[in-house]
């Protein structure tokens, strides 16, 4: 008997990857999105072991170890597959033999086997090519997946490169010359024999062809391409590829969104980077020791993969190392906005004249290529402040100027940020008015050795001196680079780093009497339009996480109504650190996340279906802002197994999608649900805003976005977090017939708090600073809310009752006869399986009965006739109005 496919993915599903590997003694610390540690499988000095909880993957940038929470075990452990399932789902509490498929010769489906094996060539010089044509692939899955098939057609085409003198010669004519530089970015050729490894037909050919590896003509789609594998930044895994033709100048990508970006991990290890153009600028820049250089794809190539990284990284600095050319110079001031907006420092880089772009002086300047290049980022405008009094201390850590003396030899260095397992310095050692200077990884012996002999005899000194120094140089230069690193990690005050007019911007924006509508209005330049409740109801719950008691939202619509649109521009609104924006979470994910990670933030679920599994922990830290689990872990002193509690206080606010037209009761008890307009009046909005957005007033617009989330980021981070109280409470009424009021009536309390702690430098405080909320704000909860608890505590919600209404409407015209699906569909202009959910939605709350006519088998059609109903079932909520509270408080 084998485990099922589904018993695997649910015993996945079940193991948090972050708590086995912590429970392995393994201590991991929050960095970005990633948790890293040190790698298990080798030794190493600097951390460079990622998990990605969310996605429960794995990967090490140092020795290459990557794969699941099966994997991990099965690696960590020196088990085999089966028994990590096994210790796994024990560790779960699962019953294994409820796991496995009792029919006989079902076998367990595994990984997809390796294409070809791995390059081992050392110097990548041609090997020996065994002939594979028409020889299928051993061990295909019977349902191969991208993730487990790309790697695979990395490892070929690399292998393939180490193979082919032309497409090594190919990278040597554009100055790329460096074996250690093709191996560490996978650099491979695809000529053609990938089709030869694989079967003719069957689902892994199908596969590839789906990932656009294989064209539906059947041919390469980078077919005599060197290849370069683009990373996903998140997971290190493969997400694409990009060919640059050989013989024919072509650039080519997989099909679909250009995701992924080459060499990320510079963002994380130096707090400038370089941007280029392309991908073979970066590796000119990588060439000469410059490993910071990331390539974005083109000239309107910047992608949000680019974005979140620089932001997660927190990236300080930015050169950009864009072509000399028309398009690339707009590029640049383009680019160069949009970078200063999220706070990062922009200088400008400038190739000699005569020169296009990094690669084209590589490839012309041979010999000085480097200093010529290093010259033109040091000299890019404008210049940063010179090193010395008064100058920012990180600066000189970030230069890595490196002086020493010994034996009358005196040694200067520039030492670049240590990246792909190497340490580049430029070092000049000087005895009188001889000296020697090169280039060399101080990581590498050879390479100092080599230094060494050669100044040892162009100096008159003992080589093994000048090795010593040499070995000094590279401490030296770790301990500037730990300073830089805890120099830029150190958490940075934005309201202290807020200038004099940021802050007098601010202030008069918090000041004005039409704040929340401004708000609106500042949200329809961003690009939405309509949903006048919505929007302004979906702000308040953003800034609602700075109170003791957040507010959280659930908005409910069919796809493509614009629910993830209006979502990401209050995303964009609400300042970058105070965002956590998740695309899936698992059932333990929320018990382990770092202390503060989630406190006083906007938590945003792009979808709801990626959170279903974390409904519980959701609404505990809804209702309670605390979890708290026990787990067993093994103890890294004894080895035994021990239980430890892990607690997590936080108070945030939730704001979540979803498609379906109703949500569980337990959630819907803790959150406003807000349903979309879908009417044709709002989607005429839309398209008219879309047609405004392409025109010069348009372009106007969104060349104003920027100012305008920096004014909202810096409103929202001058509110203070101070109480609130609502001195007319006792006189406020709200219906008691539902026993769910007893959450709903204190969400409607909470709204007027965070109205007026929106407003907070416009209303009045006591004597111990508490805000006091004014009627403004119950005239504010009043319109928001009024329609929104009416439509929380009805039965049929919004895009149910626009159906019912639709469908009494038709059968209206119809004398009350009986409809099909297929007439209710096309009266209602909406997808058959929205029809269908709705049907049986309204069946279920005896809004329809269902009439069917004809034998089973013999046509049998299903017809659908409105129920009677007798009296009103109209929600009244009783409400005060805002003129009846005025007139009780006299």
């Amino acid at each position: 008997m084998q485990v099922t496919k589904a018993g695997i993915e649910r015993i996945k599903a079940a193991s948090d990857l972050a708590a086995i590997v912590a429970e392995r003694g393994i201590e991991l610390r929050k960095k970005g999105r990633q948790l890293v540690g040190s790698c298990p499988f080798h030794q190493e000095k600097s951390a460079s072991f990622n998990v990605s909880s969310s996605k429960g993957l794995f990967h090490c940038f140092g020795c290459g170890a990557s794969g699941d929470v099966i994997g991990f075990v099965t690696k960590h452990d020196k088990v085999s597959f089966s028994g990590a399932l096994q210790a796994l789902a024990r560790r779960a509490g699962l019953d294994v033999k409820s796991l496995m498929d009792e029919r006989p010769g079902v076998a367990q489906r595994t990984p997809v086997e390796a294409l070809t094996p791995p390059c081992t060539n050392a110097n990548l010089k041609p090997a020996p090519k065994a002939s594979t044509e028409g020889a299928p692939l051993a061990g295909a899955p019977p349902q191969p997946s991208a993730a487990a098939l790309l790697p695979k057609v990395v490892e070929h085409y690399h292998r393939t490169f180490c193979e082919r003198e032309d497409a090594q010669g190919y990278l040597e004519q554009r100055g790329i010359v460096d074996p250690d530089l093709w191996k560490a970015h996978r650099i491979g050729y695809a000529d053609g024999s990938l089709l030869k490894v694989i079967p003719r037909t069957g689902e892994l050919r199908d596969e590839l062809v789906r990932l656009g590896v294989i064209t539906s003509e059947g041919r390469e789609l980078l077919g005599g391409c060197v290849v370069v594998p683009i990373p996903d930044p998140l997971t290190g895994q493969w997400t694409s590829l990009y060919g640059r033709g050989v013989k024919a100048a072509r650039h080519c990508y997989l099909p679909g969104p250009l995701r992924g970006v080459v060499n990320f991990h510079a963002a994380r290890t130096s707090d400038e980077v370089v941007l280029t153009e392309s991908i073979f600028d970066a590796l000119s820049f990588h060439q000469v020791g410059i490993a910071t250089a990331i390539p974005i794809y083109g000239t309107n190539g910047v992608t949000p993969d680019h974005l979140d990284l620089l932001k997660r990284e927190r990236v300080r600095r930015v050169v950009l190392a864009l072509d000399s050319d028309e398009p690339g110079r707009r590029a640049t001031e383009a680019l160069k906005g949009k970078l200063q907006a999220a706070g990062i420092v922009v200088r400008v880089a400038s190739f000699p004249a005569g020169t296009k772009d990094a690669n084209e002086l590589l490839v012309s300047r041979n010999g000085d290529a480097g200093e010529v290049l290093r010259r033109v980022l040091d000299e890019a405008e404008p210049l940063p402040a010179a090193v010395g009094a008064g100058a920012d201390p990180s600066c000189a850590a970030a230069a890595g100027q490196l002086s020493l003396t010994r034996d009358g030899v005196s040694y200067q260095a520039r030492a670049y940020p240590a990246a792909l397992g190497r340490l580049r310095a430029t070092v000049k050692a000087t005895k009188g008015d001889v000296f020697h200077v090169d280039t060399i990884d101080l990581y590498a012996s050879r390479s100092r050795g080599e230094f060494a002999r050669r100044a040892g005899k162009a100096l008159t000194v003992d080589a093994d001196a000048v090795d010593a120094a040499l070995l000094a140089l590279l401490v030296l230069a770790e301990q500037k680079a730990e300073a830089a690193k805890a120099e830029t990690e150190r958490p940075q005050d934005p309201v202290a780093a807020m200038c004099q007019s940021e802050r007098a911007e601010a202030l008069s924006f918090l000041r004005r009497a039409d704040l929340l509508e401004q708000a609106a209005a500042d949200i329809d330049s961003l690009g939405y339009v309509g949903e006048e409740t919505n929007k302004r109801l979906l702000y308040l719950v953003a800034v609602s996480r700075k109170l003791e008691d957040p507010l959280s939202a659930i908005v409910l619509s069919q796809s493509g109504a614009g629910k993830s649109g209006l979502t990401e521009v209050i995303e964009r609104l609400t300042p970058p650190e105070d965002v956590v924006l998740l695309t899936r979470l698992t059932p333990q994910s929320l018990y382990y996340t770092e202390p503060g990670f989630l406190d006083r933030k906007l938590v945003i679920v792009e979808e709801r279906y990626g959170s279903i599994e974390a409904d519980y922990s959701i609404r505990v830290l809804q209702s309670r802002k605390k979890l708290i689990a026990a787990a067993p872990v093994k103890d890294p002193q004894t080895g035994n197994m021990r239980t430890k509690v892990f607690t997590v206080e936080a108070r945030a606010a939730f704001i979540e999608a979803t498609t379906a037209s109703s949500v569980n009761h337990e959630n819907a008890t803790r959150c406003f649900e807000l349903t979309m307009d879908e009417t044709e009046a709002q989607t005429q909005r839309i398209h008219e805003r879309q047609r405004l957005m392409r025109t010069e007033a348009g372009l106007r617009i969104r060349g104003e976005a920027a100012a305008v989330t920096r004014r909202h980021w810096n409103a929202q981070r001058l509110l203070e977090t101070l109480p609130v109280l609502i001195p007319f409470a006792d006189r406020l009424r709200f219906p008691s017939s539902w026993m769910r009021t007893r959450r709903d009536h204190a969400r409607f309390l909470n709204l007027i708090e965070v109205s007026a702690f929106l407003h907070q430098h416009q209303r009045g405080r006591t004597p111990e600073g508490a805000i006091v909320a004014s009627l403004a704000d119950y005239e504010t909860a009043y319109a928001l809310a009024g329609d929104v608890l009416k439509e929380t505590l009805s039965d049929v919600k919004r895009p149910l009752r626009e159906a019912l209404q639709r469908v009494q409407a038709l059968a209206a015209k119809t004398e009350g006869a009986a409809v099909t699906r297929r007439e209710l569909r096309e009266a209602l202009g909406v997808p058959d399986s929205t029809v269908r959910r709705w049907l049986a939605e309204l069946v279920e709350l005896e809004q329809l009965a269902v009439v069917e006519e004809g034998r089973q088998g013999a046509g049998k059609t299903t017809r659908y006739v409105l129920v009677e109903r007798q009296g009103r079932s109209d929600v009244v909520l009783g409400l005060l109005t805002p003129e009846e509270l005025r007139r009780a408080l006299g």
